[in-house]
C-alpha cells in the first residue's frame, strides 16, 4: 500500500480535534495506522506536532492541515528507520556518552544551556523524554547502519581534490548558509504538478515551511536547514546551479540520485583561506564524505520505506 495510507479527510476528521481541546486525558485516543506492527495514534500525531514545534516555531504558520502532514511525515520517518534497524539490533539503545553529544548538539540550537533545563522543558510541555531520546538515538544509529553498509562504497580521489585545492581562489570565496528541500515523484508526468505546489507553498509560508511538509530527506525536521558550507566545497554540478543565487534566493530543482534537490541561499559570507594543504584537502575529504553519505541514507531509506507495510485503522 502506498506511504499515503489515508485520505485527507479523513486523517483531519481524526485529528482536527487534537488542536483545539484543553484536556488532552478527555481526548479519544486512536488508532490511525500501522508501520508493520508499530501502531500510529492521534496522541502520537498531536505529540510529534509539538516536538517539532519547539526546534521549528514557524510550523505555528501553517494551517491545522499542513501540520498534521508534517507530523504524519516526521513519524513515517522515524517508524520506517526503526523497523529497519530493529532487523540488526535487539533494541533501540546507544551510549550515553554518544546520545548526550547529540543531545547538546540539538538543545543549543535552540538556546537551552543544559540537558537539564531541556528536559524540564519538555516534561512542562507535557513530552515524554524517553520517547524523544530514542527518536535520536534513532538517528546515530541509522547514521551508523548507513555507514557501515556503503563506507566502502564511498568514492574519493585524494589527487583530483588536492588539484581542486590547488587551483581555485585562494581570494574572495564565498561560505553560504543553506537550506534544501528534496523530493521525488514516481511519475515523470507527476513532476510539474508536485514543483507547481512546492512553489505555492514556498510563496505562502516560506522555504523553510514547504521543507517540513514536502521535503523528504532528514533535514526537513528541522526546516531543511544544512548550515554554512564553503560553496566551492560543493558537487560540481550543485555549485553551478547556484554560482548566481544571492541571499534569500533558492534554485530551480536539480536532478541527483536520490531525488530533486531545491537549495535555498539563506546567507552569505566572503572569506580568504588562511592557506594549508594538508588541512585542506582532510575539510575537503571529510565533506565529500558526509555528502555521499548523505545521498546513500536516502537511497536506502527509499528502498525500505518500498518494502515497509502500510496499513489503514
Amino acid at each position: 500500500m502506498s506511504s499515503d495510507i489515508f485520505s485527507k479527510h479523513l486523517f483531519v476528521s481524526l485529528l482536527i480535534l487534537a488542536f483545539n481541546f484543553c484536556n488532552l486525558q478527555a481526548f479519544e485516543n486512536k488508532i490511525l495506522f500501522k508501520i508493520d506492527n508499530q501502531i500510529i495514534t492521534t496522541i502520537d500525531i498531536y505529540h510529534e506536532v509539538k516536538f517539532l514545534k519547539i526546534f521549528n516555531p514557524q510550523i505555528n504558520e501553517l494551517n491545522n492541515d499542513e501540520q498534521l502532514v508534517v507530523s504524519k511525515n516526521s513519524i513515517i520517518r522515524d517508524k520506517v528507520k526503526k523497523t529497519e534497524i530493529l532487523n540488526f539490533v535487539e533494541e533501540i539503545k546507544v551510549e550515553d556518552k554518544f546520545l548526550l553529544n547529540l543531545l547538546k548538539t540539538k538543545y543549543s540550537q535552540i538556546e537551552f544551556s543544559s540537558i537539564v533545563n531541556f528536559e524540564n522543558y519538555l516534561k512542562e510541555n507535557d513530552l515524554n523524554v524517553k520517547l524523544i531520546k530514542e527518536k535520536f538515538a534513532i538517528e546515530l544509529i541509522w547514521n551508523d547502519l548507513v555507514f557501515q553498509k556503503y563506507n566502502s562504497k564511498i568514492s574519493i580521489d585524494k589527487k583530483k581534490i588536492k588539484s581542486e585545492i590547488l587551483n581555485k581562489p585562494k581570494k574572495n570565496l564565498r561560505e553560504l548558509s543553506i537550506s534544501e528541500i528534496v523530493f521525488n515523484v514516481s511519475k515523470k508526468s507527476e513532476f510539474e504538478k508536485k514543483y507547481e505546489q512546492i512553489l505555492k507553498d514556498i510563496e505562502l509560508t516560506g522555504f523553510k515551511n514547504a521543507a517540513l511538509i514536502h521535503s523528504v530527506s532528514d533535514s526537513a525536521s528541522i526546516g531543511g536547514y544544512i548550515g554554512w558550507i564553503k560553496e566551492d566545497n560543493l558537487n560540481e554540478n550543485i555549485r553551478k546551479k547556484i554560482s548566481n543565487l544571492k541571499k534569500g534566493e533558492f534554485s530551480k530543482p536539480i536532478l541527483t540520485s536520490s531525488g530533486f534537490l531545491m537549495i535555498k541561499v539563506e546567507d552569505e559570507k566572503r572569506y580568504e583561506i588562511d592557506f594549508n594543504l594538508d588541512r585542506e584537502i582532510t575539510n575537503l575529504i571529510q565533506f565529500k564524505t558526509n555528502e555521499q553519505l548523505n545521498q546513500f541514507s536516502r537511497l536506502y531509506f527509499n528502498k525500505v520505506k518500498k518494502n515497509i507495510i502500510f496499513n489503514e485503522l
